[in-house]
């Protein structure tokens, strides 16, 4: 009998860390109400955008760890903002972390994470990847892109908010600004992740539901994106989550693997 591993995989902009006020004033009510909305997914790998707890980051990222009932975490500092990336996984027998990269220099405007992982009983080791790329600058954002399609030859997840759109999509920018409509109409990062051979899964599974610009006045399109290298047939469910729409200007999006091999890699 095959053996099976199901990922459910998210990613999450938290908007200054789920936290609102200044200093040790701020309030985490939001960021609670977050995690009560992120529990309820039950995933296994969760890619976390803005956190912005400073030097709090340790214990917010434990406090995160804990609500959610997953074992590990890393946070990667921004040089931007403090707009740091933070990695959470659900460990088990199955599912274990094996090594952890950040990349926090240019091109990166945030910061990247690369974290690999024994995923029983796939054969290969599967890397989770996490980014935030630049929000404003196209030509920054393509050299993000370009540097993460060099990892085509891996097995990977890769999660992230864009801050563009997809290839295919095409949002209203009826009352938009034009200059902000035309670099969030930027498709060249989902291209060169697409030459890359990446899956675009919102899309292989036929949901372009926009993430962000849930609003009047907002620019309504796809930001936050997971691709993947594996094979199409792993790929076995897909969502953006509704549930608090006022809690963040991005919405939560979640995907869902299975993975089967009847030649377990080793530990």
């Amino acid at each position: 009998m095959t053996e099976q591993l199901t990922l459910r995989v998210g990613t999450y902009n938290l908007h200054d860390g789920g936290l609102d006020g200044e200093g040790a004033l701020a309030s985490d009510a939001r960021l609670n109400k977050q995690l009560g909305m992120l529990a309820a997914l039950r995933l296994d790998l969760l890619g976390l955008q803005e956190t912005a707890w400073g030097a709090d980051w340790q214990r917010r990222a434990q406090q995160v760890a804990e609500a959610l009932g997953m074992t590990w975490y890393t946070v990667a500092p921004s040089s931007f903002y403090h707009y740091d990336i933070a990695v959470l996984v659900r460990e088990s027998t199955w599912l274990q972390v094996t090594r952890k990269h950040h990349l926090t220099g240019p091109p990166f405007t945030h910061a990247h994470v690369d974290v690999q992982l024994y995923a029983a009983p796939w054969r290969r080791r599967i890397h989770f990847m996490v980014g935030h790329l630049s929000p404003s600058s196209p030509t920054i954002r393509r050299a993000e892109a370009e540097l993460v399609g060099v990892y085509r030859g891996l097995d990977l997840i890769y999660a992230a908010d864009f801050n563009s759109v997809a290839l295919d999509d095409d949002p209203d920018t009826t009352g938009i600004d034009p200059v902000k409509a035309a670099r969030k109409l930027d498709t060249a990062p989902a291209e060169e992740l697409a030459a890359a051979g990446f899956i675009d899964v919102g899309a292989f599974m036929s949901d372009r539901t926009p993430t962000v610009g849930h609003g009047t006045g907002k620019l309504a399109h796809r930001c936050d994106r997971i691709y993947t290298t594996l094979p199409p047939e792993t790929i076995t469910g897909y969502q953006v989550v509704h549930d608090a729409p006022a809690l963040s200007d991005h919405l939560p999006v979640c995907a869902e693997f299975v993975l089967a091999d009847g030649d377990p890699a080793e530990p």
